[in-house]
């Protein structure tokens, strides 16, 4: 008797746990971009097209905990970047930072604080680079 007993607290254990990372992940509806994604770098006088993408995919991982939100544009900003004049990516500790703005839209079913069914637009990503060479967001949202 005793031993069912442990094996069903160790069970419910689990379930609760599995339960905490669902909620906490936002499954089974995280962030994700649209079929017609587009992402939108142009030239840039600071950055190659890899280090662009690298951030780029940075902001897109962080995207996916906006529950219920598809992106359909990502574009860099290559007048936004820190430089030897506006070195903004000083602040966070960093030498090199990326502003992205993007278009995305949230359905109706969201956990997030963002506004059901509605469209964002020039939504703003601050991405750094640590010394690890990782592009991480450091400040995200609308001007």
């Amino acid at each position: 008797m005793k031993k069912h007993h442990t094996i069903s607290l160790i069970l419910l254990a689990l379930l609760l746990a599995v339960g905490f990372i669902i909620l906490t992940h936002n499954f089974p509806f995280p962030g994700k971009t649209s079929d017609d994604f587009s992402l939108i770098t142009g030239s840039s006088q600071t950055y190659t097209p890899e280090e662009i993408q690298d951030a780029a995919d940075a902001v897109l991982h962080y995207f996916k905990g906006f529950s219920g939100a598809t992106m359909t544009k990502l574009r860099y900003v290559d007048s936004f970047s820190s430089n030897e004049t506006d070195n903004w990516a000083a602040d966070y500790g960093a030498d090199k930072g990326m502003v992205f703005f993007s278009d995305f839209t949230v359905g109706d079913a969201t956990n997030t604080t963002l506004n059901p069914n509605s469209t964002y637009k020039d939504w703003q990503w601050y991405v750094i680079q640590t010394d690890a060479g990782d592009w991480s967001v450091v400040n995200q949202g609308q001007g």
